[in-house]
């Protein structure tokens, strides 16, 4: 791989943006590019043990670069930068799906609706865990910017779903909005997540445990008093088990709350 010259690198970008309006075109051209970078010092070997897409291991301020020339053009040509996400999609490519994700964040909500209605067959297509955050967390920017109430409507629809995986991807996503230092609406996050952690279990641990790490650090206290009210009657004995299980992951404040919670709903008075 070269060295990257940041000047050069500006450069390739802006041409390889002039194919914004010819997919095909712009898809050639990007595959060029990111020969170009590939590092080659990996050997394939290791770079199939880490994903299950080919990949250019293309080193990330290419592709930074490559999204910073997409966002203005997905403002002002929507139904170009459209068919150029499913394009990039239809690529397969771990980094032309990345750029499909971060670009379909970017499109204006009347023009991406559509495609965003994609997303759970895209979801179930991947098996990178690189691409299945960019899908949940890149794909939803402008939704979550923008119309939050909608993204709350389909995380609830998730989060409530009998399917499993669409519990991990509800949670997974919740991650991604909180996350976020603008978000503010800590009782509409409560009121969709109550569905998934009554129904926690093995298959949704790690990331009801995720979830619930990042919503102490926005409000521990809030949190607490969330567990406390869905815990206050009575409450499945699978949950209170992956209570138990999920401690560890969480912060030493939290740990004593939820510790001292559980013991009173294991000896009531």
């Amino acid at each position: 791989m070269p060295a990257i010259n940041l000047a050069r690198l500006k450069t390739q970008a802006s041409r390889l943006s002039e194919k914004f309006s010819d997919p095909e075109a712009f898809v050639r051209d990007l595959n060029e590019m990111l020969d170009f970078y590939t590092n080659r010092t990996l050997r394939s070997t290791q770079t199939a043990s880490r994903f299950s897409l080919p990949t250019y291991r293309t080193p990330s301020p290419v592709l930074r670069q490559i999204q910073g020339e997409l966002e203005p053009l997905a403002e002002s040509h929507p139904l170009e930068a459209v068919a150029l996400t499913n394009a990039l999609w239809k690529a397969g490519s771990l980094e032309s799906r990345l750029l499909a994700a971060s670009l379909l964040g970017c499109i204006p909500l009347n023009q991406s609706n559509p495609t965003l209605l994609k997303l759970p067959d895209w979801l179930a297509q991947s098996k990178d865990k690189q691409i299945l955050n960019a899908l949940l967390s890149d794909s939803f920017s402008r939704l979550r910017r923008e119309n939050p109430e909608a993204l709350f409507t389909l995380l609830e629809d998730w989060l409530k779903s009998p399917r499993t995986t669409l519990r991990v991807w509800g949670l997974r996503a919740l991650i991604s909005m909180l996350q976020d230092p603008n978000f503010e609406n800590l009782p509409a996050v409560f009121r969709i997540l109550k569905p998934a952690v009554q129904s926690a279990g093995p298959t949704t641990q790690l990331e009801l445990q995720a979830c619930l790490a990042t919503l102490e650090r926005v409000s521990l206290t809030e949190t607490m008093v969330f567990l406390r009210e869905i815990t206050h009657d009575n409450p499945a004995p699978l949950m209170l088990r992956t209570f138990r299980r999920i401690l560890a992951g969480l912060s030493p404040e939290m740990q004593s709350s939820l510790r001292e919670l559980l013991r009173q709903k294991e000896n009531p008075v």
